[in-house]
């Protein structure tokens, strides 16, 4: 199996061709669609040992926004280890989101290209 990726994205089409994309270039990938259940579900795999390689983080999220995951993130030692790549509508919250230590912005649309191309190269870099 491949490197694990945790996609937090609320618009259900996109998250599904992310996961299906990902998952054909070998990741094995785990989809939430709002923040929350992103960060339970990152409690436990941090309390098992059984962290993602990197997160794929939408910054306009319910319950718990994308920003407030990336607090979240960053609060924590080995979570906040974690590339984080975000994907956001704008361009307006990038400078912003790079105060949270996330990793990349990839602004939507984008193509399945420039996302196996980002992933692939934080995938290299990371165990």
């Amino acid at each position: 199996m491949g490197k694990r990726i945790v996609i937090a994205e609320d618009d259900r089409l996109l998250r599904d061709l992310l996961e299906i994309v990902l998952r054909e270039e070998g990741f094995e990938v785990t989809g939430f669609g709002d923040g929350q259940a992103a960060i339970q579900y990152l409690s436990v795999a941090r309390d098992t040992k059984r962290l993602p390689s990197m997160i794929l983080l939408d910054l306009n999220m319910p319950v718990v926004d994308g920003w407030g995951v990336a607090s979240w993130l960053d609060a924590d030692p080995i979570l906040g280890a974690i590339p984080v790549i975000v994907i956001s509508a704008t361009e307006a919250h990038g400078k912003a989101a790079k105060a949270l230590n996330v990793d990349a912005y990839l602004v939507k649309p984008f193509t399945t290209d420039e996302i196996i191309g980002i992933v692939s190269l934080f995938s290299l870099i990371t165990p």
